[in-house]
């Protein structure tokens, strides 16, 4: 049975097929196809079409299955975004384009690419501790028929008519986060997003991020790296070629921010914090009649990891971020000190929010809340 070889962003995948077929899946993974005499070990993901009559069917079936072979493959070693890329053909500076699936990816980099950017992928941007992005040129998914909007057909990117990436290293240079207006026309825009706010956005556009090590620290050290993230407003993506150009050659400073690890970082004392953070209502609900009391310390609950910026904490507790301010924040940040309680809270809200002549219902309330939710526990 004839093979291809596929790189899928790192990861090479093995693909048999008859060979009626051979030819149409060599143009669709031309840009990602590796020699045929390339040496390929045992124990690489190996998938076969299934061939047959579902042509568009099965080819889009594979394009999923590479897909999820190569996620799977890297999970844990590396960032990787439901996201279009698109590459400065002179700089190699990629904007990642975010956006959750059926919202416009697809369309992005087809119109962008054929603008005159090199296509670097449209489904998966995978990138590297330095930055660096992953190629995945893969064929596009282009729906058949608006009303069956699963129903697609495999293009390669060839022809399409899409611009090549350029050779050489590819770095991000921006993270977008797209917004598109399907109903209400509109122009396109582009602004800056808090770090936090942007980030919280990105958590559920990413793949496997709880298996790596310092998780939000890793996205955040990519992030505000680059500034902070962007968000792009548009109905028609054409009409926003150059607000992405400006994405990819402003160089806004790196913005700040403070990690705060949870006390043990290996993968087993990682994966003990995930369990623990799924603890029952009844333990919790105990530890808080007892903290309402100021009776008892208050603690940090498990977590995967967490960071600082502007006031506010991101915690990521499993597949869960969380976002604490003011109290919460406050509560948060010093429930590591010795024998911090209540009433230390009470204390510290007052310094720093002024008082309040409901004050110390605010403070019960906002811990009840917090050991509610696991973020504090009672020591």
């Amino acid at each position: 049975m004839p093979r291809l070889v596929v790189d899928a962003f790192g990861t090479t995948v093995l693909v048999h097929c008859a060979d009626a077929d051979r030819d149409r899946l060599s143009g669709q993974w031309a840009r990602c196809l590796l020699p045929d005499d390339t040496a390929v070990p045992d124990d690489v993901p190996t998938l076969t079409h299934p061939g047959g009559e579902l042509t568009d069917s099965h080819d889009y079936a594979l394009a999923s299955a590479l897909t999820t072979a190569a996620i799977t493959d890297q999970a844990g070693e590396r960032l990787m975004f439901h996201a279009c890329g698109l590459a400065d053909p002179a700089s190699g500076r990629v904007a990642v384009l975010v956006a959750a699936s059926g919202t416009g990816k697809t369309t992005a980099a087809v119109r962008l690419s054929q603008a005159g950017l090199g296509y670097v992928s449209d489904e998966t941007i995978a990138v590297d501790a330095d930055d660096t992005v992953r190629r995945y040129p893969k064929p596009v998914s282009v729906v058949i028929d608006p009303a069956v909007p699963y129903a697609k057909s495999q293009h390669g990117p060839d022809e399409l008519a899409m611009t090549p990436a350029p050779d050489g290293a590819l770095h991000a240079a921006a993270v977008v986060l797209l917004r598109r207006s399907r109903d209400t026309p509109r122009a396109p825009e582009l602004t800056a997003v808090p770090l936090i706010d942007g980030l919280i956005e990105l958590i559920p556009q990413t793949s496997a991020l709880p298996r790596m090590r310092r998780p939000l620290r890793r996205l955040a050290d990519l992030v505000a790296s680059l500034g902070g993230p962007w968000r792009l407003d548009y109905s028609e993506i054409g009409e926003a070629t150059d607000l992405v150009r400006t994405a990819l050659t402003s160089r806004r400073p790196p913005l700040g921010f403070v990690h705060h690890p949870p006390p043990a970082t290996g993968d087993e004392d990682r994966s003990e914090a995930k369990d623990d953070a799924a603890t029952g209502d009844e333990d919790r609900s105990e530890a808080k009649d007892d903290a309402a009391t100021g009776a008892r310390a208050l603690r940090r609950g498990d977590y995967l990891d967490a960071i600082e910026h502007d006031g506010r904490v991101l915690l990521l507790r499993g597949n869960r971020p969380i976002v604490l301010d003011g109290l919460g924040a406050l509560a948060w940040l010093h429930a590591d000190t010795e024998d911090f309680d209540r009433h230390d809270l009470l204390a510290l809200a007052r310094e720093s929010f002024g008082d309040h002549p409901d004050a110390e219902r605010l403070v019960d309330e906002a811990v009840g809340e917090l050991l509610d939710h696991g973020v504090l526990r009672a020591h």
